[in-house]
């Protein structure tokens, strides 16, 4: 339980978390850039960015700005941002190495500050992957007791997430280890559900396309896998949702076959699996038979009449 609570509420979940086109954009505040992505080569003392914090509402606001480690969740996409170093795996933790220009700003309606964000090279950084997350929470107001008012009209989170590739010592890994498809012998798979495994020190975005084929070797549909870039982080699993693209009618009964052919970023080799489909179309074996049936009676009649 006390595990737990070292979660903060604020939770980003599916597509919205580990992918490079996902934007962190309240109605109220943005951040950018929501996704920051850097090489660390050995030699290289240090390293910073600049970050933009917009407040599109209209009254002045005093947010202040934190660094978290950040972990996964669960192997949907989810992600907790952790209070707590004992939560996260230190060899993936970033937040130690991550300074900030200033801990908190405050700005005035429709302005834009910006935040220096700075990032050590120490040796006791280690070669891989590692993650963290500048944070902005709503400063509470005083209610002139001297201590903070625990009632705020308005209190938003949001993030800016640094994925950081120490170089001289990554390794990289991804295994499919499940393919989840509905099997029913009446109708083909619309979508496929892919179960991936990073099995590095450093995270990795899958890709690859997904074929179906009929007994003819007839292309019937096709998907794209993580349309959407998003990232596996090292030693967890991921599933990856995939909709089929329909390219041909099936019509024949039989044997279909699944094929996924996938990598990860910076790999060109494909690793190919398979899996049977059988299908079997009743309303066009129905048809074929009725026809046949048809013919072969007014054959019969033409005969006949001969």
């Amino acid at each position: 339980m006390k595990k737990k609570l070292t979660y903060l509420t604020l939770i980003l979940v599916g597509a919205l978390f580990f992918s490079k086109n996902a934007l962190a954009d309240d109605q109220n505040f943005s951040i950018s850039p929501f996704f920051q992505e850097i090489n660390l080569e050995k030699e290289q003392e240090r390293t910073d960015f600049v970050l933009e914090i917009a407040n599109n509402t209209g009254a002045a606001a005093t947010l202040k700005l934190s660094v978290l480690d950040f972990g996964a969740l669960d192997e949907s996409g989810g992600v907790a941002f952790l209070g707590s170093a004992e939560d996260l795996k230190n060899k993936y933790a970033l937040a130690s190495w991550v300074s900030l220009e200033k801990d908190s700003v405050v700005i005035n309606p429709g302005e834009k500050q910006n935040v220096r964000v700075m990032i050590e090279n120490k040796d006791s950084l280690s070669p891989g992957g590692h993650y963290a997350a500048v944070m902005a929470n709503m400063a509470k107001e005083d209610d002139g007791t001297g201590s903070e008012s625990s009632i705020v009209a308005l209190d938003p989170s949001f993030a800016s997430l640094i994925f950081v590739r120490k170089v001289g010592g990554e390794i990289y890994g991804l295994n499919l280890k499940d393919q989840e498809i509905e099997k029913n012998f009446l109708s083909l798979p619309s979508n496929v559900r892919l179960r991936f495994q990073n099995t590095g020190n450093v995270h990795v975005s899958p890709r690859g396309i997904i074929k179906l084929t009929d007994p003819l070797g007839r292309e019937i549909a096709t998907g794209i896998i993580n349309g959407e870039s998003a990232i596996v982080l090292p030693e967890t699993f991921r599933k990856f949702p995939t909709e089929f693209k329909q390219a041909a009618v099936a019509f024949m009964p039989g044997k279909y076959e699944l094929s996924v052919a996938y990598r990860f970023d910076g790999k060109e080799d494909f690793v190919t699996q398979q899996q049977v489909v059988y299908f079997f179309p009743i309303k066009i074996m129905l048809a074929s038979i009725f026809m046949l049936v048809l013919v072969a009676f007014s054959w019969r009649r033409f005969r006949r009449r001969r």
